[in-house]
């Protein structure tokens, strides 16, 4: 193994496109409204989430994935709890 295959070990390359499962509890960033809801954007993908409370825009929230379609990178989250406001 060359110096250069040990200094890549273990590296990989995130997508933008990540997956997710029914059952996957994870925190996210409410970035908008679409359709009436709240919506979660990560990388390219979206969860709408269903229950966030109206001033939910701009806020680090819990949510529990619902649904999940793999083709569409989309999904569906029920709110769980807020942890925190934006950086910016």
């Amino acid at each position: 193994m060359s110096v250069f295959d040990k200094f890549l070990a273990g590296w990989s390359f995130r997508g933008s496109r990540p997956d997710y499962a029914a059952g996957d509890v994870l925190e996210v960033m409410v970035t908008g409204e679409d359709g009436g809801g709240h919506v979660a954007r990560i990388g390219d993908s979206t969860l709408q989430i269903e229950g966030a409370p109206d001033d939910a825009i701009n806020t680090r929230i819990i949510v529990d994935v619902e649904s999940w379609d793999d083709s569409a990178h989309a999904g569906r989250a029920t709110y769980r709890k807020t942890v925190g406001e934006s950086a910016f």
